[in-house]
Parts: C-alpha cells; sequence; structure tokens
C-alpha cells in the first residue's frame, strides 16, 4: 500500500468518523489543534485503523501520533516491516 493510498484512505476515515470534510486535510493537519477531534474518535479511529491497515498500534504509540501524516507513516513504516519479515 503506497503513502497516497494510506493517506487517502485516513481522509475518508476523518470523514466517517470525525465528520471532516476530506479536502481540508493534508499530512501536516492536527487530529486535536486543527480537527478538534475529541479521544473517543481518536480511539475509534486507531481501532478502525488496525483493522483497515492490518497494523498495531500500541496505545502509548497511538497518543504519540497527534498528526495525518505522522500516521501514515507509522502505518508505512510497520508495513515495510511486516513485509520485509516476509508477511504480506
Amino acid at each position: 500500500m503506497s503513502r497516497s493510498e494510506i493517506l487517502a484512505e485516513l481522509k475518508a476515515m476523518l470523514a466517517e468518523f470525525g465528520d471532516v470534510d476530506p479536502q481540508l486535510v493534508d499530512e501536516q493537519t492536527a487530529f486535536i489543534a486543527d480537527l478538534g477531534l475529541d479521544s473517543l474518535v481518536l480511539v475509534r479511529m486507531t481501532v478502525v485503523a488496525e483493522e483497515r491497515f492490518g497494523v498495531r498500534i500500541p496505545d502509548e504509540v497511538a497518543w504519540e501520533l497527534d498528526t495525518v501524516g505522522s500516521v501514515v507513516s507509522y502505518v508505512e513504516e510497520s508495513l515495510s516491516r511486516r513485509i520485509g519479515a516476509g508477511g504480506e
């Protein structure tokens, strides 16, 4: 999955769970400061992201991922490690 595909999926999730216009989102967009999302939405999005991308996002890591780009990078790196380790 490419970086742009991950970003597109996150934008779709933000529209679905956060009632956010995807056209207003880029990699620098902060979930709380820019979009005003609350912790409940962020937890729900983390669970759905784990399912959709097939990666594990530990709680201590999830709270540090404060921008869209930081999540994209984390997912991209996790998928890369999984592929490098022989997964798909």
